[in-house]
């Protein structure tokens, strides 16, 4: 019995570790927005494996500091049917086409 549970917790670790991670910052903790799951909360985009093996929220934030923000304190959207960012910014685009925001150039 406990080497299957030493097994299940290395599997656990590994999983952890090596999927579920996000293209930047670290997923937010103890949220599930895959299959069942809840939608992430604001400021976050929720992040599927391509084989449907993990569902985090990541942050979608720009690599500089904060996105653009409207004036209700919402990320501007720059993507399909977005705005245009304005001078001294440019459009970050999330590799699954999952947000876009300005960030400072």
């Amino acid at each position: 019995m406990s080497r299957f549970l030493l097994l299940v917790f290395t599997i656990l670790v590994l999983v952890s570790t090596c999927w579920g991670q996000c293209p930047t910052g670290s997923p937010l903790k103890g949220h599930n927005c895959g299959r069942g799951g809840t939608a992430c909360p604001h400021h976050y985009y929720c992040e599927i494996s391509p084989v449907d093996a993990y569902a985090v929220c990541c942050p979608t934030h720009c690599p500089t500091g904060p996105p653009l923000m409207d004036n209700t304190g919402t990320p501007v959207y720059c993507g399909r049917g977005g705005v245009s960012c304005p001078s001294l910014y440019y459009c970050e685009i999330a590799p699954n086409d999952a947000w876009a925001v300005c960030c400072a150039n």
